[in-house]
């Protein structure tokens, strides 16, 4: 049962998000498929544990932010400059609470049901969505397919939408942070955040603001000391 209280997308809005998280984040697919593929696909997010993932961290900024601080020391971004500007522009001013959507803590991490969202952008043909393994006897994963539709209709909400233009950018960054990683690499990652990793079962992950706030102001601070 969802917590009261707890602010949550309609299913238009959660059919935009993950439009654009497969838009920015699906691997590229080509004509040369086989099997139940779809031939006309453009991208693919192999498994529902890479798309619940990758959702978690558009919809919280202040965990996207601290992978990106993760990331930052540790060495692993091209641009630290752009990674600091961005991990900035999600903790700024409100903007944590105005674009957050918590999910729920389940057995595997953050979850959410998405077959709505999902089911409104395949009714339209904008995705396809393929069981993987011996359906309908075993499942052994779900892939989402983008199809060139879905790309036409990301591409003129991000000319035309400017109230969905922090959906599309944050997709970007998600991608930035975590390129094609498996589902199971990119949970790994969110486990090891404190707070995501003691929240009980079927409670709302906790916001950890405030903290990263915190730690971009002294590796910000430790940045300018060395260049002087």
């Amino acid at each position: 049962m969802a917590e009261s209280g707890v602010r949550r997308a309609s299913r238009a809005q959660d059919a935009v998000r993950l439009l654009f998280l497969l838009d920015h984040c699906g691997a590229p697919h080509g004509d040369d498929q086989a099997g139940q593929e779809p031939q006309v696909a453009v991208a693919v997010i192999r498994g529902q544990k890479r798309l619940q993932a990758l959702d978690f961290w558009l919809r919280n900024p202040d965990y996207l932010a601290d992978e990106l601080l993760n990331q930052v020391e540790a060495g692993k971004v091209d641009d630290t400059v752009w990674a600091l500007e961005r991990a900035g522009a999600l903790l700024e001013g409100d903007e944590p609470e105005i674009s957050r959507y918590p999910m729920l803590r389940w057995r595997f991490g953050a979850w959410e049901a998405l077959d709505d969202a999902l089911g409104l952008l395949y009714a339209h043909g904008l995705i396809d969505i393929v069981a993987v393994g011996e359906p309908p006897v075993k499942v052994d994963r779900w892939d989402y397919y983008l199809l060139p539709a879905g790309r036409d209709l990301a591409g003129e909400l991000r000319t035309t939408a400017s109230d969905l233009a922090w959906y599309d950018e944050r997709a970007a960054v998600v991608l930035a942070v975590a390129g094609q990683s498996s589902g199971s690499q990119l949970k790994a990652l969110q486990y090891a955040q404190a707070e995501y990793e003691r929240t009980v079962w079927k409670a709302s992950i906790s916001g950890i603001t405030d903290r990263v706030r915190q730690r971009l102001a002294q590796i910000t601070e430790q940045r300018a000391g060395a260049s002087r």
